[in-house]
């Protein structure tokens, strides 16, 4: 429990001292400072995008940044890679150093809860439903599940897995404005991509009925 307020506390200070918060809240300056790294830009865009997700920042913007900088196929895999990552630290710190933390300041939470009860009840089912339906904040998921008792390796394939499909299609969104800019036929690839989103998320709802898991955030208290 030390460990990991020594850790978070003197990473935090690095991330002011050296202006990293600002630059992963400002889209122009990241995909400037990416896009001039070379081939160190590789491991610079995965590592801001661990650090993003670690201290809760917006992964949608990084994404967006890697589909204009590195196209849409290397920007997908790196993102997807870099996402598989972040989730995976952030469960683990939750699950070896920062459990007691966590439980002090989530435990009692309605996303905790309905998270921790949904495993119990329906076991990964809930996590890949919680993925692919944005009922709770992503982030903050990763932290979430690493305090229930999911397997590690279950957890990390299933969120590759059910990640993938939005980071293509923001990405490859991306990518396309990039190219194309904003054309017609832009708008209309944008829609489509919105509405396979869409599809996935009713689809995904669907399945939730048919198993009969409640997926309804209640309000929880000490």
């Amino acid at each position: 429990m030390i460990l990991a307020g020594l850790f978070f506390g003197v990473v935090s200070y690095l991330l002011h001292a050296y202006g990293l918060f600002s630059l992963l809240t400002d889209f122009s300056r990241l995909q400037t400072v990416v896009q001039q790294s070379g081939t160190r830009g590789y491991a610079l865009y995965i590592a801001l995008f661990i650090l993003a997700s670690l201290f809760l920042l917006p992964g949608s913007l990084v994404v967006i940044v890697g589909g204009l900088v590195f196209g849409t196929l290397t920007g997908t895999l790196l993102s997807l890679i870099a996402a598989t990552l972040a989730s995976a630290v952030s469960f683990l710190f939750a699950r070896w150093l920062g459990r007691d933390i966590l439980l002090k300041y989530l435990g009692h939470t309605a996303v905790f809860q309905s998270i921790e009860k949904g495993i119990l009840r329906s076991g990964s089912d809930y996590l890949i439903l919680t993925r692919l339906i944005p009922l709770f904040p992503y982030n903050i998921q990763n932290y979430a599940y690493g305090l229930t008792a999911i397997p590690f390796w279950r957890y990390t394939l299933i969120s590759a897995v059910t990640t993938l499909p939005g980071i293509f299609i923001y990405t490859l969104m991306a990518n396309e404005l990039a190219a194309q800019g904003l054309t017609a036929i832009f708008m209309v690839k944008l829609c489509l991509a919105g509405g396979v989103l869409f599809l996935l998320v009713q689809i995904a709802k669907r399945y939730a009925r048919y198993r009969k898991i409640d997926l309804r955030q209640e309000n929880y208290h000490e």
